[in-house]
């Protein structure tokens, strides 16, 4: 069964993609106090920008917090591929059955076997997923918390290099290594949380459509 590969895949994805801009979104840090030589001149143009770079990718890489998150969903996803293995396994030997069988069964009762067949092929699919949109809500949940512990971080960096910006390494094409705080902000990240723990959570289910009124009967 592939569906561990298929999850990993869309975990590593959401999680290398972490939301650190909205981080910055969320909580933008006030300027530090401009030192008296960078004041507002007296042609009331702005001060000019003091820029820092954050390598998003790399925090996550090698962040304490990170690599851990990472093993969590690799855990989740083969202890999902555990238990699901014997459901499956089995599944596939009916279908396989049924094609030995096929030539010596009426229409009819072939085609109520396939179709027993296919509504636990589909029952079956959809445990699967909610499974996996049960770790995915989990890991959004983790990424939630980090993102909350690196807003502090974030501004305090800003404040203590008397920033008023900062920027995606990526979105860089050259720039001075003295402006990268991507080693600083690992640094305070795996003391401020080394670690979070991810906690599938379960679908909520649709709720039901309220039965329909019978049709009133005509009178007489």
């Amino acid at each position: 069964m592939k569906t561990t590969k298929a999850l990993w895949a869309v975990a590593a994805i959401a999680a290398a993609s972490m939301a650190f801009g909205s981080v910055t979104a969320m909580s933008q840090p006030k300027p530090a106090a401009a030192p008296a030589a960078a004041a507002k001149p007296a042609t009331g143009r702005a001060p000019a920008a003091v820029i820092l770079f954050l390598d998003r990718a790399t925090v996550l890489r090698q962040s304490a917090v990170g690599k851990d998150m990472y093993n969590q969903v690799e855990n989740l996803a083969k202890k999902m591929e555990t238990d699901f293995a014997p459901e499956n396994k089995k599944l596939q030997a009916d279908v396989q059955a049924l094609q030995q069988q096929a030539a010596v069964l009426s229409p009819e009762v072939r085609q109520q076997k396939v179709k027993e067949l296919e509504n636990r092929r589909q029952a079956f699919q959809k445990k699967v997923q909610d499974r996996q949109a049960a770790i995915q809500a989990g890991l959004a949940n983790s990424r939630t918390s980090v993102e909350k512990a690196l807003g502090p971080i974030l501004e305090k960096i800003m404040t203590e290099r008397g920033a008023n910006l900062l920027l995606d390494r990526g979105l860089v094409v050259l720039g001075a290594t003295d402006l990268d705080v991507t080693s600083t902000v690992i640094a305070r990240l795996n003391t401020a949380l080394p670690k979070v723990t991810v906690t599938p959570v379960a679908p909520k289910a649709a709720p039901k459509a309220p039965a329909k009124p019978a049709p009133a009967k005509p009178a007489g």
